[in-house]
């Protein structure tokens, strides 16, 4: 393969997008802890793992939608990856 080969390979090829749904519970702080994968696709790209990792630099806002504290409750948190 030459380099304008492989160059032209990279070009052509569309950016994936992997996704991740972690379930979560919500800290007095706002911050995530206890978080678990519920799923992952493409399974075999390890975005639940990557999604893990940066589980704890997330800060969700406190007060649910119904005007409620969500500390102590676990979300939903979805997690979209674009890879190139």
């Amino acid at each position: 393969m030459t380099a304008q080969s492989a160059v032209t390979q990279i070009k052509d090829t569309q950016p994936q997008i992997a996704e991740a749904l972690l379930s979560c519970m919500v800290r007095r702080d706002g911050g995530l802890t206890a978080c678990s994968v519920q799923s992952e696709t493409p399974a075999e790209l390890g975005v639940g793992k990557a999604a893990l990792s940066m589980a704890s630099q997330f800060q969700v806002d406190l007060m649910g939608p119904d005007g409620k504290s969500r500390a102590g409750s676990f979300i939903d948190v979805p997690v979209r990856i674009r890879i190139r």
